[in-house]
């Protein structure tokens, strides 16, 4: 049997549209609000261990992202650009349901997160060999 897919009344693709930008703008206002009022914890693992955990640096590599340097959020953590553009692939893929089109991306394969869950476990073990896959501190 066929799905058909029906295509969005025009308010909805209208807000399709909307949606990125919207979150964009919320994130940036929620950023200036978290990283000037409120002092985030540090990682855990990191405080315990002085082991990198997959997701050390996050919050900096998002701090630099929101601030526009892509570079040095590639330099905090690579996971959280990796994040982002899978996130957008599934927007795509939303556009274009919006719009009556079936479209499925390599991203709902479970070969592709099991891959990606090796990649990140493989990152866990190198940054902490390799210093330069480590997250940068501040003073």
């Amino acid at each position: 049997m066929v799905k058909i897919i029906t295509p969005y009344k025009t308010y909805q693709k209208i807000l399709v549209f909307l949606l990125p930008f919207a979150s964009v703008g919320f994130a940036y206002l929620f950023s200036l609000f978290v990283f000037r009022y409120i002092t985030l914890p540090s990682c855990y693992l990191y405080e315990l261990t002085g082991i990198y955990c997959p997701g050390c640096g996050c919050t900096r590599s998002v701090f630099a992202l929101i601030h526009g340097d892509v570079l040095l959020s590639l330099r905090q953590n690579l996971l959280v650009i990796s994040s982002l553009i899978v996130l957008c692939i599934l927007y795509i893929e939303f556009v274009f349901r919006a719009f009556g089109k079936k479209l499925r991306t390599f991203i709902h394969s479970k070969y592709f997160w099991w891959t990606a869950f090796v990649i990140v476990m493989i990152y866990a073990v190198l940054r902490n060999i390799f210093p330069v896959l480590a997250p940068i501190e501040f003073a």
